[in-house]
């Protein structure tokens, strides 16, 4: 409705109400007068009035002509405002007015159409009731609905989804009964269920006057995309919220001044404090009250103003109670498009195991786990450090010395691995009272043990060092209720400038302690000198060789005659392994053997010897007449003795036929006493074969009568240094007559070996001992010269003469 069809309507209205009024009066002020004569003639009825007849004569015709005066000039004015009405419409509109009204019109509402249809905005008209009234096609295409199914549908229970309905009908309600423009948002659920988020504009249309509601309309914009977008802020903020409140790493912003303006609850953990709002509120001052060295904080902020970020800055801080840690800090500075620094942020990781960790590695790289002494590795570098510093200056001057313990094997062996290493501990403490300051200890591994004398005069200071240590470790050792009495080898090496490699002086010192270790000498202590290296160089390569001497048949076994001191006649032989060195000559096996067991080769060179001697003596009992109960006495190493050598002997046995009892093993007593228990049943196993057993250099080792009586030995064998005193003045023919009368007393037989004159001899022969060998009777020989002499009967005065 256009304003102007509104005024003409309202003037009609107007002028018909007018009408309504003025008419009833007329007809009844005309009907008035009519009935007036007749209430004159009533003089009863004007009595009782309290107006006089004449005061009514007088009042009521002016008053009646008045009236109708009134309202003929109001008929009168109506018809010619009805009548200029009509002459403006004619004016207005020329002929044909009726059509060009209703072209206005339908322009009119053709506008209106097109503004509500063609906008892509959602535009909806309700009823008070709730009911659809009017839906633009913008709306219908995103619900998916036709016009058709909309149009008196229950807006709130087709259109709104159950959650949002009770907030919806309150705005509703709101608009029904209060004027005025309402802004919400909504949701909108569509013919397939999705959800729509609509902006909505409302307000209701009224009549007029009377102020009723006559519908409601809405006007809004689809959202959902913004939604959507502010939800997956949302949910990207609560992440975030969830990882900055959970994070394991402290998370910080500070302020340029140095307080913070947030933190976690993690930055909180590792500060000690109870939460954050407890640490924003308490750290006022970063770089006064956090750090420990400020320093380290104003490194932090130098870099920030060259880099953008700053990774893995380590510093130490303080904790709420004081303790310390250690942080790793990732900071950076975030500024304005001016360049303005806002705040600082970053995280912050505790680092303190880690650096703990660090510390120990460190630690263990350089210190003995065990003794907490100093490695191998930091001394080979402190070595080098004193080799450099002597080539500089000529008057510097170091010594090494190089320190095993005696018999800690056995110790570890016999009493366990935990005494063993409480032992060390204990040699460590006891030999560091004995140091000089300055002086560096170190335990290389195993029971080995370095000290490195600096800033000495001469090589004196490093022997009384030598001796001081020798004397500290005279007194038994307490270890876990045992009395150890122990005592330790040194080498000593003085700082050569020549060497170019810290583990050259170390080989000297080593030469040194392998030389004292092999002869014992009553100091305990051995100076290296330059030809003990060359002795070593020849050593080692004795060692190489010695490995493919047999594929070379370098190796050769010859047989020294064993005489019946009774008959002086053959018994047996004794074979003895040679070995000719293509560049050496002939080696002795005093210095083959020692290496041969030192590096494991004795096992092949013994299974060797073994077979060599077993089928020589096959060969002579089955072809030499009268030597069928011939023996063969073949030593045996310490190292040997293992169940593989029984697995050895059993295989000769059984190839070549050979009675057990003509078949002789010699070992040493020292070579029993490493292992006496396992030494014990493999001895067992032999004698059970019927192998006569010989106990070879008696009274040279420190084999106790109480284990003589346990070892199942058969023959003792007199060790030739005792045979080459006897008659010399040094009182040891009574020690040879003690061997004998204790064997003869145990039913052992004996052999004295080293018999080299006629005196040696009768001197045996008065004892009453059995048999003898040595250069008298006959030098070790080839197997084809044992031969000759196997019927030989020795004339003592015929040798003599």
């Amino acid at each position: 409705m256009t304003a102007e069809d509104y005024n003409r309507d309202r003037f009609g209205l107007v002028m018909a109400r007018v009408a309504m009024i003025a008419i009833p009066l007329i007809l009844g002020i005309w009907r008035g007068q009519k009935l007036l004569p007749n209430y004159r003639s009533d003089s009863q009825g004007f009595m009782a009035s309290q107006w006089s007849q004449l005061e009514l004569e007088s009042w009521l015709p002016p008053t009646l002509t008045a009236l109708m005066g009134v309202l003929t000039t109001t008929i009168l004015l109506t018809s010619v405002l009805l009548f200029l009405r009509r002459l403006y419409r004619r004016v207005r509109y020329p002929r044909g007015d009726r059509t060009a009204v209703e072209f206005a019109l339908n322009r009119e509402r053709l506008f209106n159409h097109t503004l509500i249809e063609a906008n892509p905005a959602f535009v909806v008209a309700i009823s008070p009731e709730g009911e659809v009234l009017r839906m633009n096609e913008a709306m219908l295409t995103a619900l998916g609905y036709s016009r058709d199914e909309v149009l008196g549908r229950d807006y709130l229970s087709t259109f709104v989804p159950p959650q949002d309905q009770p907030r919806v009908r309150e705005i509703l309600h709101r608009l029904i009964h209060v004027q005025g423009m309402t802004h919400s948002e909504t949701s909108l659920v569509t013919r397939d269920g999705r959800v729509l988020w609509v902006a909505w504009h409302g307000r209701s249309v009224r009549q007029w006057p009377q102020g009723r509601c006559e519908f409601i309309v809405g006007i809004g914009n689809d959202i959902t995309d913004r939604q959507r977008t502010i939800q997956a802020l949302a949910t990207a903020e609560a992440k975030y919220r969830s990882i900055f409140e959970n994070a394991i790493e402290g998370i910080f912003q500070i302020s340029p001044e140095g307080y913070y303006l947030s933190a976690n609850p993690a930055l909180a953990t590792i500060l000690g404090y109870d939460s954050p709002e407890h640490l924003i509120r308490t750290l006022d001052n970063i770089d006064r009250q956090l750090y420990v060295d400020s320093s380290r904080r104003a490194k932090l902020l130098r870099l920030l103003q060259t880099q953008k970020v700053v990774s893995g800055f380590e510093a130490e801080v303080y904790r709420r109670d004081g303790s310390v840690v250690w942080i790793s800090e990732d900071v950076r500075a975030v500024r304005n498009d001016h360049g303005v620094l806002l705040y600082y942020e970053g995280s912050v990781v505790d680092i303190t195991e880690r650096k703990r960790t660090e510390q120990r590695l460190r630690y263990n790289a350089s210190h003995d786990e065990l003794t907490g002494l100093w490695n191998r590795g930091w001394f080979l570098s402190q070595l080098e450090r004193s080799l450099r510093r002597s080539r500089r200056h000529q008057e510097y001057r170091f010594a090494l010395l190089f320190l095993d313990l005696d018999n800690f094997k056995g110790v570890n062996d016999s009493l366990g691995h935990v005494v063993g290493d409480r032992l060390l501990l204990e040699i460590a403490q006891r030999l560091e009272l004995c140091l000089r300051p300055g002086d560096a200890l170190a335990r290389l591994g195993g029971d080995e043990f370095t000290i490195l004398m600096e800033n000495i005069r001469d090589l004196e200071e490093a022997i009384e060092l030598a001796k001081r240590l020798q004397q500290c470790l005279q007194d038994p050792l307490h270890v876990e209720n045992h009395r150890i009495f122990t005592q330790v080898s040194i080498g000593i090496a003085p700082g050569d400038p020549s060497h170019q490699q810290p583990q050259d002086l170390l080989q000297d010192a080593d030469i040194a302690l392998y030389r004292a270790k092999k002869q014992k000498p009553d100091a305990g202590y051995v100076l290296f000198d330059r030809t003990m290296r060359s002795e070593t160089v020849r050593r080692l390569q004795l060692e190489t060789d010695l490995r493919g001497a047999m594929k070379r048949n370098e190796l050769n076994v010859v047989y020294q005659p064993i005489v019946s001191l009774e008959s002086l006649t053959v018994i047996g032989f004794e074979a003895l392994v040679r070995w000719r060195h293509p560049q050496y000559g002939n080696i002795s096996p005093s210095e083959f053997i020692p290496i041969s067991e030192e590096s494991g080769s004795i096992q092949a060179l013994g299974a060797w010897v073994l077979r060599t001697a077993g089928y020589q003596l096959q060969h002579w009992q089955q072809t030499v007449l009268g030597c069928d109960r011939l023996s063969m006495s073949i030593n045996l190493s310490g190292k040997q003795l293992s169940p593989a050598f029984i697995e050895q002997l059993d295989t000769l046995l059984a190839e070549t036929h050979l009675d057990g009892q003509t078949l002789k093993l010699e070992i040493t007593e020292t070579a029993l006493m490493e292992d006496v228990d396992t030494a014990i049943g493999l001895l067992e196993q032999i004698q059970q074969r019927h192998v006569v057993l010989c106990l070879d250099d008696f009274g040279t080792g420190y084999c106790s009568l109480n284990y003589l009586h346990r070892f199942p030995i058969q023959i003792l064998k007199l060790d030739r240094s005792f045979i080459e005193r006897l008659f010399n003045g040094d009182g040891q023919p009574p020690i040879v007559q003690a061997i004998v009368n204790l064997a003869q007393h145990l039913q052992i037989k004996t052999i004295a070996e080293g018999i080299e004159n006629l005196q040696q001899l009768q001197y045996l022969q008065d004892l009453g001992c059995h048999y003898g060998q040595g250069y008298w009777f006959s030098r070790p020989l080839e197997s084809h010269a044992a031969e000759e002499i196997l019927h030989k009967q020795f004339d003592p005065k015929a040798l003599a003469s």
